[in-house]
């Protein structure tokens, strides 16, 4: 009975709490969304045209006398070689390329544990039944 009247309940709390939690974030972030979209004007806003206040002043350029231009003494280039510097001595390799060597040593002795188990397997229903049966062309 009780379970009949919780059940009652809930199908009228359900959907105002489901509409209470769909508008309240639009609600609450929908004034940052005012940035993409500005509200309309019903009529056009008044325009102001404020004249200015002064004239702007008038600016006399000195008049301008051409640089001296000296040319410089050409003088070659002075070529350094460069140290020859022994190869590095670092050899360690990157973490990632000694997990990828594991990785594929690991793949490559499960497939050759599986395809020796078969061969065993293969061998022992040879025997035990005296049956021919065919042979892989593996390694």
């Amino acid at each position: 009975m009780a379970r009949r009247y919780l059940r009652k309940k809930w199908k009228k709390v359900l959907p105002a709490v489901t509409w209470t939690f769909t508008v309240a974030p639009f609600v609450v972030y929908a004034p940052s969304a005012a940035a993409f979209f500005p509200p309309l004007w019903p009529i056009s806003p008044p325009v102001v045209v404020v004249p200015p206040l002064a004239s702007p002043p008038v600016v006399v350029e000195p008049p301008v006398v051409p640089p001296v231009v000296v040319d410089p003494p050409i003088v070659p280039p002075v070529v350094v070689e460069p140290p020859i510097n022994p190869p590095s001595s670092n050899t360690i390799p990157e973490p990632a390329t000694v997990i990828s060597g594991l990785v594929g040593l690991a793949a490559l002795a499960g497939y050759r544990l599986s395809r020796r188990q078969a061969r065993i397997r293969h061998a022992s229903l040879e025997m035990s039944e005296n049956v021919e049966l065919p042979r892989h062309n593996g390694s």
